[in-house]
């Protein structure tokens, strides 16, 4: 990649541009843009085909089924990440720090006992949730009972794929970690629902979620196979070495992290379910896949920041590391700023595109879209927490926005519907990305702003 050079600019852009691109010589932050720009290609492909088969579903399905399926994939989405307790983050940790010090029998005992341990849990959850489900039923609306039901199976596979994710970030395999996740897994749920449409006539939530259980199954065992060719080739044979114990101290409070944010921004769909129809599910829903395009760029360079993050921590490079978020929040604000303006533009038009009546999820949108926002202005704050050690505060800063979330959907929905859930859940977003960008002021000496960051930042504190 031939770095960019602010003389070829003309003056005006010059000034305006000079400060990023000074940032981007930055060998670290460079390495990382490059690889970012792969993980874009990525999930621009991703977005492309999770789009167009978010609108095909509809489409197919009617706001009503659509409604029903999307409410019970939330949950899919919220357990798969939560079952792998704390594991599919610790990876990003436990994995470069073992190669750096070539730990190979710690490495490969950390491997096998966090995979022993998500599919353990994964099981244990779905049985759980069955359990809890049937306890329920005469609590929950029967149109959601059996897809819920049918959902819980996909747990353990989404738990699984989210594990191999985290791994595969750990050891650089952008394509491993992502194209079965965003690409292949989508891809198949809407041809196994274009399939039914094809031999039935029509596609119901339940068949839908029938497509994505063979669509879960089949991308983890892909992604697996390819996954264990490549590590035979890249870790040496060693007989494993298992700090179980540690790791699992470490992992957890990171899964009440994952979990609790999760909680912050689920809660309003998991809330409009009890509150409103399926097809206003519907149309939130719909919102919120537009409104998650503008987090590709925060997506994308997270993917390769967050690893680095703990190698600048673990080698004492304390200065590097303050220059280091310095240039991601840049490289990470402006494109995000951009983005917002076009899905401005685009938003109406495209919620169109889902059916009739979801036009009327514009306003949910560009409130979401201010989250979306608020959140990339400060960087990547709570993984630069969790990378370095500070992983309990950020779990007491979440854990305070999911109550007050809970608290705010309860207050709103039942007054303003959709609007109200999406106030929340905004309101909720900014309110911890503050939080979060004080701690790493206050902890770290990083000034973790956009309008702040570049003049300077304090020592690195104890």
């Amino acid at each position: 990649m031939t770095m960019i050079s602010a003389a070829a600019l003309p003056q005006p852009l010059r000034r305006a541009a000079g400060p990023l691109i000074a940032r981007l010589q930055d060998g670290h932050l460079s390495g990382v843009v490059r690889g970012a720009a792969f993980v874009m290609g990525i999930r621009i492909a991703g977005a492309a085909i999770a789009l167009l088969s978010q609108v095909l579903l509809a489409r197919w399905m009617g706001a009503f089924e659509y409604g029903i399926f999307s409410y019970v994939w939330v949950w899919v989405i919220m357990l798969g990440i939560v079952v792998p307790l704390g594991f599919g983050t610790s990876v990003l940790r436990f994995i470069p720090e073992y190669r750096t010090k070539e730990r190979w029998a710690r490495l490969t005992g950390f491997i096998r006992a966090s995979l022993g341990v998500v599919l353990l849990s994964g099981f244990v959850a779905a049985l759980a949730g069955l359990l809890l489900l049937w306890s329920l039923r005469g609590h929950i609306e029967s149109y959601y009972v059996w897809p819920l039901a049918l959902a819980l199976f996909c747990v353990p596979a989404f738990a699984m794929t989210d594990w191999q994710e985290g791994a595969a970030r750990a050891f650089g395999w952008v394509n491993l970690a992502y194209i079965p996740a965003y690409i292949l897994r989508p891809l198949l749920i809407v041809l196994a629902a274009g399939a039914l449409l094809f031999a039935t006539g029509g596609a119901t939530a339940m068949q839908v979620t029938l497509g994505a259980l063979g669509a879960s199954v089949l991308t983890v065992i892909g992604q697996r196979i390819v996954f264990m060719r490549r590590l035979r080739q890249a870790v040496p044979a060693a007989k494993p070495v298992y700090h179980t114990k540690y790791w699992v101290a470490v992992s957890t409070p990171l899964v009440l992290v994952e979990g609790l944010y999760l909680l912050m921004t689920n809660t309003d769909i998991v809330l409009l379910g009890y509150f409103v129809d399926p097809d206003q599910v519907g149309f939130y829903f719909a919102a919120t896949r537009i409104a998650n395009l503008m987090a590709f760029i925060f997506f994308s360079l997270n993917a390769l920041a967050v690893p680095k993050f703990a190698e600048l921590h673990g080698a004492g490079k304390h200065q590097e590391l303050q220059r280091f978020v310095r240039g991601v929040i840049h490289a990470m604000f402006w494109p995000t700023l951009l983005a917002g303006v076009a899905l401005l533009l685009v938003g109406e038009f495209v919620l169109e595109l889902f059916g009739e009546g979801f036009e009327t999820g514009y306003p949910v949108l560009v409130v979401l879209m201010l989250g979306f926002l608020a959140r990339s202005a400060t960087g990547p704050t709570e993984y630069l927490l969790n990378m370095t050690g500070n992983q309990n505060i950020v779990a007491v800063i979440y854990a305070a926005a999911a109550i007050g979330n809970i608290g705010l959907n309860l207050l709103l929905i039942p007054s303003y519907g959709t609007m109200g859930a999406a106030s929340s859940t905004a309101i909720s977003v900014l309110i911890a990305t503050l939080c979060l960008a004080m701690v790493v002021r206050r902890r770290l000496g990083i000034t973790a702003f956009i309008l702040s960051v570049g003049r300077g930042c304090a020592q690195q504190s104890a």
